[in-house]
């Protein structure tokens, strides 16, 4: 009964509050590879949808290279999420990737009512409440993160479902074109491995500002890293 109890008041702790950021907010970032600036990334909260009779906020993440880059690798990628009002799960997951040697659109859609996830061509059985990278980058400003608690969520975009952790492994200085943060460095993994292929390790810093700032993204691969650094704030 405690541990119920405990549960719920975690619950509420975590959803009373409105979340630190609003429809109209727009992150803009540098995206650097390797330490080169080679393009552009944005993330946007542009309103609020009804999806399968639920309230969501809808996110759009999109990237792109510039100059040089774009002429050697051109990249123009965009993904559309829509995640819970309140509790910030996926709701919807619309990817139209476009890059110089690969492509890939798809539409996912959870129906929670049916425990099932849907897309043009498949439909799966789900017992979980999809948390994905993009809803997580707005997530995991919602609450404070505990440094000795590992999370477990899993994920859905439409091909198989990817059962991952998350922790926080401590607090670092990141400085950007903004000024100076202090932030705390989470990383997603999969049973203690690596979340990504080609020995791919994700980290994401987010300030311990009031607005909990997703400051910068990091994904380093076997080849190198790219990242995406915090460099304007809309709204």
């Amino acid at each position: 009964m405690k541990k119920i109890l405990s549960i719920i008041l975690l619950h509420l702790f975590i959803y009373a509050d409105e979340p630190p950021f609003n429809i109209g907010e727009s992150l803009k970032y540098t995206a650097e590879w390797n330490g080169i600036s080679v393009g552009e990334a944005e993330l946007f909260v542009s309103g609020l949808e009804l999806v399968n009779g639920f309230e969501a906020y809808k996110i759009s993440f999109t990237t792109k290279t510039v100059g040089l880059a774009r002429r050697l690798f051109p990249v123009k990628d965009r993904i559309d999420v829509w995640i819970d009002k309140n509790e910030f799960y996926t709701h919807r997951l619309k990817k139209d990737i476009n890059q110089a040697t690969y492509s890939e659109k798809v539409d996912v859609l959870f129906d929670y009512n049916q425990s099932i996830a849907k897309t043009k061509n498949k439909t799966i059985d789900i017992n979980f409440k999809a948390r994905g990278p993009y809803s997580m980058f707005y997530f995991l400003r919602t609450f404070e993160l505990n440094p000795d608690k590992t999370m477990a969520f899993s994920s859905y975009e439409g091909r198989s479902v990817i059962n991952y952790n998350l922790k926080m492994t401590g607090i670092e200085k990141v400085n950007s074109a903004l000024g100076s943060f202090s932030c705390k460095v989470i990383r997603p993994f999969k049973k203690g491995k690596e979340l990504f292929k080609n020995k791919g390790d994700m980290r994401i810093w987010i300030s311990e500002t009031e607005k909990k700032l997703p400051v910068k993204i990091q994904i380093k691969i076997q080849y190198g890293s790219m990242t995406l650094l915090l460099k304007e704030v809309i709204n």
